[in-house]
Parts: structure tokens; sequence; C-alpha cells
């Protein structure tokens, strides 16, 4: 009750100091869906987007406000843990979004910067000399553990000995590196090689075991999104590879494998062009420049 007393300016510094950063940040990304939403005046045709990215703001506090008044251990241990799920949320929310508010995909323009890079050649085609079952199977198998990468790594730094400040600085840098991708998606809408090049390959892409559930499952779940410039998993792989670096050396060499791995198999699999991984490995490098530092001076000013 007390906070309805305070001024509004006041009440709403009072509620977000309850926040930890990674809510913050997931907060900052649904407000800034509904903003392009607004800004794209497709309000009408997203509404129930809209509401939702509302409810998961409203949501989000709920949970801090709740913590802020039990004040249990377990509770904490969830407040660190819960936001991934909006985070797969709001990416799923960008299969309707991005053709809604930018619908001229950009595969052209993708596809014509990997043939001048290439020689005219387009890199998926030039993977088939290599195509084979055994490493599509793995391949598939490695790209589909991509959100392994990140949290393996937070699971690693969560338990470190210490304070967790280390764990929310990774968390919430690698949190700003996928929300950051996904905003991407809106400037050059793209749905990938898979799509635009099927025409053109020779041989077709199979496993020998779980290839083809894996590849529907994410087909399934994910549907025709425009998702592929920058490319998340290079971004968000190669982010995770750096902090482990500095975070988490021991990791850092399996970290750096598995992370090129994830890389090379989005384009021998079809999903990304060559210059998606530019874009990704781009950005994944700015967050790791500068995120880092942020959120550090971020976590420090809302512990003093």
């Amino acid at each position: 009750m007390k906070y309805l007393r305070l001024k509004p300016g006041r009440f709403i510094q009072r509620l977000c100091s309850t926040l930890i950063l990674e809510e913050r940040i997931t907060i900052a990304s649904a407000a800034a869906l509904n903003l392009l939403v607004l800004a794209s005046l497709k309000i009408r045709l997203a509404w129930d987007i809209f509401g939702l990215n509302i409810l998961i703001i409203l949501v989000i506090f709920g949970v801090a406000s709740f913590h802020r008044h039990v004040g249990r251990t377990w509770m904490q241990f969830f407040r660190d843990w819960y936001v991934p799920i909006f985070l797969f949320v709001i990416f799923l929310e960008n299969r309707r979004l991005v053709p809604l508010i930018n619908p001229h995909d950009q595969d052209t323009l993708l596809i014509g910067i990997d043939r001048l890079f290439f020689l005219g050649r387009d890199p998926t085609l030039l993977m088939e000399r290599i195509t084979c079952p055994a490493l599509s199977e793995f391949l598939q198998l490695v790209y589909t553990s991509f959100y392994f990468l990140p949290l393996v790594l937070c699971v690693i730094m969560y338990f470190k000995q210490g304070d967790r400040t280390e764990f929310h600085i990774a968390a919430s840098s690698i949190l700003a590196g996928f929300y950051l991708s996904y905003l991407g998606y809106y400037l050059t809408p793209a749905i990938g090689p898979r799509f635009t090049l099927d025409h053109v390959q020779t041989v077709p892409l199979s496993g020998m075991f779980l290839f083809d559930a894996l590849r529907s499952t994410l087909d399934q779940v994910e549907g025709l999104m425009r998702d592929c410039c920058p490319s998340g998993h290079t971004a968000i792989s190669l982010l995770s590879a750096l902090l482990a670096g500095r975070y988490a050396p021991r990791f850092f060499p399996a970290a750096c494998i598995w992370s090129a791995t994830i890389v090379f198999s989005s384009v021998y699999l079809r999903y990304h062009y060559v210059v998606d991984l530019m874009a990704g490995a781009a950005l994944g490098c700015l967050v790791y420049r500068f995120a880092p530092g942020i959120a550090a001076r971020l976590i420090l000013k809302g512990n003093s």
C-alpha cells in the first residue's frame, strides 16, 4: 500500500529498483516490440502479442514484488532462472511480427553478398562436396544444442564460489545479445537458404538416426521464421565462448570448439548465409565489448 502513496515517478523508480538486471532487459525488449507495433500502426493485427508483452512485464514486476515480501531463498533461485522462459516467448513472437512490421525480405540481397565473397558461388552449394549422412547427423545434433552452450556457461558460473555478480553479468550480457539479434531481424528479415536455394541444391541433406526428427521438430516449433540475419547462433555462441574465457577459463576450450561447430553447422545445414554469420559475429563482439562493463556498473549501482 505504501507504493500507492508515492508520486508516479517515484513509484516507478521504487518498483524498478526491485528488479534484477535480467528482468530489466527483458522488460525493455518486450516494451521495444510493443513500440514497434505501435509505430507501424499494426496494433489491430497484433493486439494479442501486444497484450502478451504487457502481461510479461506485469508478471516480472509481480514476481519481483512477491520476492520482496516473502524473501525466501528458493524465490531468489527462481528469479535467477525464470527469465529465459520469456526469452523463448519473445523469440516466437517474431514469427508474426517481423513480416508484419517489415514485409520486405532481404534474402536476395544476402545471397548477392555471399556470391560476391565466394566468386559467384553459393556457400551451401560448396558445402555439398563434404556432405554425408554421418556429418549431417552430428552437425544437426550440435546445431540443436545451441541453447545449451550459454546455459552450461551460466550453470558453471552460478555454482562458483563467492557472490553471483559475475553470473548476473554474463547472464544479462547473453540476454542482451539475444534480444539485440531479435531486433536485427526487423532490419534484414530473411528466411534462409534452405528455402530460397533449395531448388539449386543437388545433394539432399540426410542423417542416420535423429536427423529427421530434430530437423522437423525445429521446423514445427519455429515455423517460417525470418530470423537469419544477424545469426543469433553465431552471436550467442561466440559471445558465450568469449565470456567463458573471461569468467570460466576451464570451460573456455570446450566452449570454443562447441561454438565453432555450431557456427559451421549453421551454413552446412543451410539455415544461414555466410553474411548472416559475419553480422552475428560482429554483434557478438560488440555485446562482449560493452555489455559486461555496463552490466557490472548497473549491478554495482543496484547493490549500493
